[in-house]
This record gives structure tokens, sequence and C-alpha cells, in this order.
């Protein structure tokens, strides 16, 4: 798998660790039932005698752990055959038990923090992807096209399929619980320029957007929202701009029962590889004094000043620090011309 991936050090919870302590302590106390009843072991310290059962147990232990004192030794060839079918494969289970959890409580925190430290160092005016469902991958593919750089986005996602499907991407992908004050300050969230909600229910958008608007105000906190009515729940949670998925697609829908034309044009715009593109910039100095239409290879669609917008009807002289709404040719055709 390529790209820089992190995963919270999840050490294994105590159930986990109690169930692998009694598989280890189960399949112990089978051998050293096997090793008392099977017989054949002589004890220096019984006068050569088969060793009692906490004898067996002492064996079993420095056998398993590679110790082996010397004072208990098998004799009889079966005794031989089972130090070597039955004790060898258990060592070094107990081997890779112990420090497959040693791994997981210990060395994988320090690692995985490591990293995911190094990839937090490099995070500023970055995007913060909250979700990684349908809309969240859309997001994602679509400020790669258009030209976001892949360390700049950090995707946050409880799913381990998240986790799989952003690996190819070579986005950093923490597992964690977007609305959680500590992952969001793990990602840098009072760096971040831009923060994209997507979780798949409003209510985790709403709790989303308020622990991110109060850890990081100045952040453009874009969220999507399936139900009309909790626009305004989002919008007093800080959100800055909503996107409702489920009207925009059923008033695209509607338009296409009389405006064939209009959708393709609507889908194409929309899309960073198609021949349009919608964008926004503030105008340039040799702009200032121009009607919106004198304005080359671009259709504005609306004029901002300060804190009011114009649109086709009335749109005045351009002054300076306006910003324009513009439909143009797309990068991805100006590229294409150019190399043609």
């Amino acid at each position: 798998m390529s790209g820089k991936l992190y995963t919270p050090a999840r050490p294994p919870g105590l159930p986990n660790v109690l169930l692998r302590l009694g598989v280890m302590l189960g399949i112990l106390s089978m051998t050293v039932l096997v090793v008392y009843f099977e017989g054949g072991l002589t004890d220096a310290n019984r006068n050569g005698q088969h060793p009692d059962f906490a004898g067996c147990v002492y064996y079993v232990l420095i056998t398993i752990t590679t110790v082996g004192y010397g004072d208990i030794v098998p004799e009889t060839t079966r005794a031989r055959l089972m130090d070597g079918i039955l004790l060898t494969p258990i060592r070094f289970l107990f081997i890779f038990g112990f420090f497959g959890t040693a791994y997981q409580l210990i060395i994988q925190r320090l690692q995985e923090g490591y990293r995911m430290s190094r990839v937090v160092e490099k995070l500023h005016n970055h995007v913060i992807v909250c979700g990684y469902g349908a809309t969240g991958k859309a997001a994602v593919k679509e400020l790669l096209l258009q030209g976001t750089a892949p360390d700049q986005i950090i995707v946050l996602d409880n799913s381990n399929q998240a986790l799989l499907e952003t690996a190819d991407l070579s986005v950093a992908f923490v597992q964690g619980d977007a609305s959680s004050e500590s992952v969001l300050r793990s990602v840098a969230i009072e760096r971040a320029a831009h923060v994209i909600i997507c979780p798949g229910r409003d209510d985790a958008a709403v709790l989303i957007s308020l622990t991110t608007h109060a850890l990081n105000p100045a952040a453009q906190i874009i969220a999507a929202c399936r139900a009309q009515e909790n626009v305004k729940l989002l919008q007093r949670a800080g959100a800055h701009d909503i996107v409702s998925a489920a009207g925009a697609g059923g008033n695209l829908m509607a338009l296409a029962t009389r405006h064939v034309h209009l959708v393709n044009t609507m889908r194409d715009i929309l899309t960073v590889g198609g021949e349009l593109m919608i964008d926004e910039r503030e105008i340039n100095e040799d702009e200032i004094g121009l009607k919106p239409k004198q304005i080359e290879h671009v259709a504005v669609l609306r004029v901002y000043r300060d804190q009011r917008f114009f649109d086709v009807a009335d749109m005045p002289e351009l002054a300076l620090g306006d910003k324009i709404v513009y439909v143009g040719k797309s990068n991805h055709n100006k590229q294409r011309d150019g190399k043609s």
C-alpha cells in the first residue's frame, strides 16, 4: 500500500487481553497434564523419579521459555518425541503471542505516534475531510484533480474499509471520531484552512461543525446536509457553506424532465475533467472599471463586494477588492488545447 497512512495506536482492550491469556493458560494447563500423565521424565531432585505435578509445571514453563536448567530431562523416546512435537510448537506460539501483544501495546503506539507527528508537521492551510462515504470520496477525488497536494489532505473516518480505500491516494488517514477534540487536534485543526464535513448523518455533521468551529473559527466549514430542515442547525453550528445533496440532486432530476442540456451542462461544470469549470477569483488591477461582460474568455455570474453580491441583471463596474464567480474553459481543457 502506498501513501501516508496513520491509524491511532489502538492497544488491545481488556477483553482481548484476557482472551489471549485464557487461551495461553488453557494450552499450558493441557500441556502440563499431558506431561504429568505421560511419564518418561526424570527429576534430579527426586533421585531420578518422575517429577510430581509441581515439577511438571516447572518443566513445561522452563522448556517453553527456552531456559532449560537440565534438572528435569526426558529419558524415554516417547518423552523426547513429545518434547519435540508438542512443546516446540507451543514454545513458538507463546513467544509470538507475547511479542505480538507487546507490539500492539507499546511498539506500535510509539511507531504510529512518530509517523503521525511527521505528517502533522507539514500541515498548514490543509483540508480535513470528515467522513469517507460516497460524498467524502467524491470530495477527495475532486480536491486531487483540482491540484491540492495529497499531503495537504487529511481524511477522518472510523471505518477500517475507509483506511484501505485511501491507501492508494497518498493522502493521510486518521481512524477516529471527527467530533472528538483530541482527534481534531491531532490533525492540526487550528492550522486547517477548510473542513469538509460529510459523515452521512446530519446530527453527526452538526456535532462535528460545533467542535470544529470552537477549535478553529477561521476555518471554512463546508457541510453536507441530507434533510433540508437541518440546514439552519448546521448554520448555527458554524458551517459557512452547506450543500444539500438530496435537494440539489432532486432539483437536477426535475430539471432533466424539461431541460436535458441544462443538466448536462451543470454536470460538466461541476466535474473537474469537464469542458467547463465554475470558479471564483479576485479581479485583477487591469480589470478595475470594466463591466463584467468585458472580461475575456469568461462568463461572469456574480460580483461579490463586501457583504453584498450582484447578479447578471444589475452588475456594476468592477472595483478594487471585488470577487467574481464565473464560468470558463476548464484547466483540463486548456492543457489539452495547449498540447495540441
